[in-house]
């Protein structure tokens, strides 16, 4: 598993590197830098068959749910907030680790997180160079990921743009590639009626089940299978209704689940005047993305 390299482009159209690789072996290793990310965030079953990251204290209650649940929650019910399509409960400060016992008890889900794919196993640096294939269609995608100007959605962006596709940004994660169910959930709503969705990242739960809060999920939607190497699903990705991709590499996550696999390995893209090869299913995702826009 790989957390990073980070990179940037610079003016002058050559790649560096911001943060150095650094081997990790389970998501646990990750907690620190969702922490800095997102606020307390703790691994739940670490290294273990359903290893996954939490948002410590955080519930998430769909509205139907919400007076039952708070009355099961009784004592270690903290305060609420109102979000898209859900509410965010907090337990008390005593019982933020307890977050997915909780859950099980009281009929919520955890506030899971997710992470921009390259942050997981099989990834490599981008290098300038390389042949560049001609551009293919044009169209817009809907692009949920890190903000346009962090690595990652500069080159999964780069990778739709360079064939032929234009970008309509949504940020949902962090500009080091972290983010949450319900900021995602809020995203895939707002963008309901476009074309063309494609989400670069994921994440796994706490039950190997979809977090209900993304569950209506819609058809439009493209998600890269996850660089887990695993069979294991990986959210929204794993959803009937959402086309998963993986990538033709033992890095990409895999199984009954995934749609298609298409290349995930040294995927050009065009950042400004940078040409960039990049490896990872957000890559494959967003090459199989580019040949669904309309063609005008």
């Amino acid at each position: 598993m790989c957390l990073g390299p980070l990179w940037t482009v610079s003016r002058r159209g050559m790649v560096s590197v911001v943060d150095a690789p650094k081997q990790v072996n389970s998501l646990s290793e990750l907690v620190d830098h969702a922490s800095a990310a997102l606020g307390p965030v703790h691994a739940h079953d670490p290294e273990g068959p359903n290893e996954c990251l939490v948002r410590s204290g955080e519930l998430i209650v769909l509205p139907a749910d919400a007076p039952t649940v708070r009355k099961r929650l009784r004592g270690v019910y903290s305060h609420e907030e109102i979000a898209t399509g859900a509410i965010r409960m907090y337990t008390k400060a005593p019982d933020r680790l307890r977050v997915v016992d909780i859950a099980r008890e009281v009929g919520a889900t955890p506030n899971h997180v997710h992470l921009s794919c390259p942050i997981m196993i099989g990834t490599s640096r981008p290098v300038v160079g390389g042949h560049i294939p001609e551009l293919l269609g044009e169209g817009t995608v809907a692009l949920l990921d890190t903000p346009l100007d962090a690595p990652h959605g500069a080159l999964v962006a780069g990778v739709l743009r360079h064939h032929g596709a234009t970008v309509r940004p949504f940020p949902v994660l962090t500009a080091s590639g972290f983010g949450d169910d319900l900021t995602l959930a809020a995203a895939l709503r707002a963008t309901r009626s476009l074309p063309v969705v494609l989400v670069a990242s994921g994440t796994y739960s706490f039950n190997d089940e979809c977090p209900p809060v993304l569950a209506a999920t819609g058809r439009n939607v493209v998600a890269a299978a996850g660089n887990g190497g695993s069979t294991r699903p990986w959210w929204p990705a794993a959803l009937p209704a959402v086309t998963a991709v993986g990538a033709s590499a033992a890095f990409s996550g895999h199984g009954p689940w995934v749609d298609v696999v298409a290349n995930g390995v040294d995927v050009p893209a065009t950042v400004g005047s940078t040409q960039a090869l990049c490896t990872g299913t957000s890559f494959a995702a967003a090459l199989h993305a580019a040949t669904l826009v309309p063609v005008p």
